[in-house]
């Protein structure tokens, strides 16, 4: 029951409207009817099934494979948030006494990609001039505090001109996320890099013997850092 418990925190985690489930392995329930969605009375560890089945329930998981895994019994399924991504769910010979199950469904990586963030330079900031600006801001504060300011209009004075003197006084640059393969280093760009010029050169004078050869190399070197 601790698992179960612990299944369902994970799921929790996970759970979101943009994201597609996929949780399939060996349950060993062979007692839950997935199209009724019932537990049959005189089942083996019948409190724990029930319990597996409400946490399918209440996260809006679909179980989709029909073919039983096991002898008689479906002890291996394929949970999903998302049926219609499911072209196909068969059974396969397995390599213990449970037939391997193949599913094919339609889906493809997204990538998010993140906005380029401001980061400031501080090694070349005007710290004294910064320092005069913020004891002005400073003494502004305290002043509109006592003419009754409220909170909300005192936090919107600090912040916009805490950020605006840092933008006076700090130069700053954009960074952008990285969304190269971490395996991706300096010498296998190079490599890239020689790739491409002997391919050129080899397109030119129709002698492929050294592109080749390099070819080779690349690939190992590729599979190596990976």
């Amino acid at each position: 029951m601790e698992h179960i418990k612990e299944l369902d925190k994970s799921l929790d985690h996970i759970s979101n409207k943009n994201q597609t489930i996929m949780l399939t392995g060996d349950f060993n329930c062979p007692d839950i009817n997935w199209n009724t969605m019932s537990v049959n009375q005189n089942a083996q560890d019948k409190e724990i099934q029930i319990a597996l089945m409400e946490v399918i329930i209440s996260h809006s998981l679909t179980q989709i494979h029909e073919t039983p895994t096991r002898g008689n019994n479906l002890l291996d399924i394929v949970l999903t948030s998302n049926p219609s991504l499911i072209k196909t769910s068969s059974n396969a010979p397995g390599i213990s006494d449970h037939d391997m199950i193949v599913t094919d469904c339609d889906t493809k990586p997204h990538y998010q990609s993140k906005k380029p963030r401001k980061c400031y330079i501080y090694s070349k900031a005007k710290w004294e001039d910064l320092h005069k600006d913020l004891t002005i801001l400073s003494t502004n504060i305290i002043e509109m505090y006592h003419t009754g300011a409220t909170v909300q209009e005192l936090w919107d004075k600090f912040k916009t001109d805490l950020y605006s003197n840092l933008d006076n006084h700090i130069p700053s640059k954009l960074i952008r996320s990285k969304t190269s393969l971490p395996w991706i280093n300096h010498k296998i760009r190079k490599m890239f890099k020689k790739k491409t010029r002997l391919y050129q050169q080899a397109k030119k004078t129709n002698n492929w013997t050294n592109y080749r050869h390099f070819q080779k190399e690349f690939k190992f070197g590729v599979k190596a850092a990976e």
